[in-house]
Parts: structure tokens; sequence; C-alpha cells
């Protein structure tokens, strides 16, 4: 058993998705699973504060999942939102698998976002992560 720490830094150039006058309010989901060929594992999911009117915004942000039984097939799924009135907007995604990991060691990400729903983010747009594993 082992808990993995993820700590989302920041984010960079998302797309202005509520128009000129109003930038977007970007939060994170964090989705943690053993992707598994037959009876998949849930670690559950974690979400990030939501900043207000940024491309740009900077989190500092650690979530810690429990009890996970091992790196093998583990996966960090991602998806970015823009808080809005009502519905929210997906922004995009991420998937990254974590089974190269060293236990003990932190791993920096630096991730380019996947199209996810309107896909509203620019080419340039990147997620800033760091991961560690520590077995218990």
């Amino acid at each position: 058993m082992g808990r993995l720490t993820v700590i989302l830094d920041k984010m960079t150039d998302l797309k202005d998705t509520d128009g000129p006058m109003n930038h977007p309010d970007p939060y994170v989901i964090f989705h943690l699973e053993q992707d598994n060929l037959i009876l998949d594992k849930n670690y559950g999911k974690q979400e990030s504060s939501v900043k207000k009117c940024t491309c740009n915004p900077h989190y500092n942000e650690t979530f810690t999942f429990e009890n996970v039984e091992s790196l093998k097939n583990l996966e960090l799924n991602i998806k970015v939102y823009d808080q809005d009135f009502g519905r929210d907007d997906a922004m995009g995604k991420k998937n990254i698998k974590l089974e190269d990991l060293t236990p003990g060691e932190e791993t920096e990400f630096v991730e380019k976002l996947d199209k996810d729903g309107k896909g509203l983010f620019r080419a340039s747009a990147r997620i800033y992560l760091k991961v560690k594993y520590d077995e218990e």
C-alpha cells in the first residue's frame, strides 16, 4: 500500500472561453484509477479551487490519495473546467500513466492538454504538476 501525492502548480495559456471581456474561471478535477483489464480500482477524485478570471492560474495545491495498492496500471485522469453560471465548460483533459514513477522520488510533469468537450484551450496550454508515490 502507498500514498500518491499530486501537487498542482499552475496552468498556462488557457483560452479566453467567456469572451474578450471575461476570462475563464478554471479548476481541475483529478481522478485516480488502476486501469486493470478486469475490475478497475477507483481511488476517488479530488478538485482544486477555482481561480477567478485568469488564463494563467497559479494553484500550489496538494492532493493526496491514500491506500494505493501499487503503481501497476495506475493512471491519473485530469479534467480542466471553466466555472460558469449553470453548466461548467469542459476545457481540456490529460491522462498520465504513473507506473514508471520511482517510489519516493518526486516527478515533474509539464503536459499539453488534450481536447475535451468544446476543446476550449490553446494548443500551447500546459498543466504543471509534481507527483510522488510513497510506499507505506
